[in-house]
């Protein structure tokens, strides 16, 4: 196990009652569009569990707040790993204490340690990570999520395939 600078937990984040799931994460002031909503910091793990963001291929970190990152098929927010520093960044303007901060959990792993059913969309979708993305070919949601994928999780997609696509011997 591996720490990650722990961050500087920011005056004007909050955790609040979520329409989404239990409890949600809030700002106190606007967040603009681009900014970055926070740092992450924690353990890193060298597998997934239900509280965790892959940061690197057998790399799994473990933080204060993804307890309360609930899943949006259409997030405010997105992870961004940059060197050793994690950060949460806005996708759109997140409005103060009324908007939730939300990310895509399907950016986030490759596979889940633990698949659920999406509560933000009209029809079932299985929220599995983004290998399963690829596998199911939902091309239309990969075209969507493409700017905000963390691109480690591309990388192993596009292994995985290559791996799929050689003949046995």
């Amino acid at each position: 196990m591996t720490n990650i600078r722990a961050y500087e937990t920011s005056p004007w984040l909050f955790v609040g009652s979520s329409k989404i799931n239990g409890q949600g994460l809030y700002s106190r002031k606007p967040i603009s569009s681009g900014a970055i909503v926070g740092e992450l910091g924690g353990v890193v793990l060298e597998r997934a569990n239900k509280r965790t963001i892959q940061i690197g291929r057998d790399e799994h970190l473990c933080s204060d707040y993804i307890d309360f990152l609930n899943h949006s098929c259409r997030p405010s927010a997105y992870v961004r790993v940059a060197s050793q520093t994690i950060v949460l960044q806005a996708i759109k303007e997140i409005a103060s204490e009324s908007d939730e901060i939300t990310i895509d959990y399907n950016c986030s792993e490759y596979s889940l340690a633990e698949k659920f059913m999406c509560r933000c969309c009209q029809k079932s979708n299985w929220v599995a990570g983004y290998g399963y993305l690829v596998q199911t070919n939902q091309n239309d949601y990969l075209r969507r999520i493409e700017g905000v994928v963390l691109a480690h999780l591309v990388r192993m997609a596009a292994a995985s395939r290559v791996a799929r696509s050689k003949p046995k011997r």
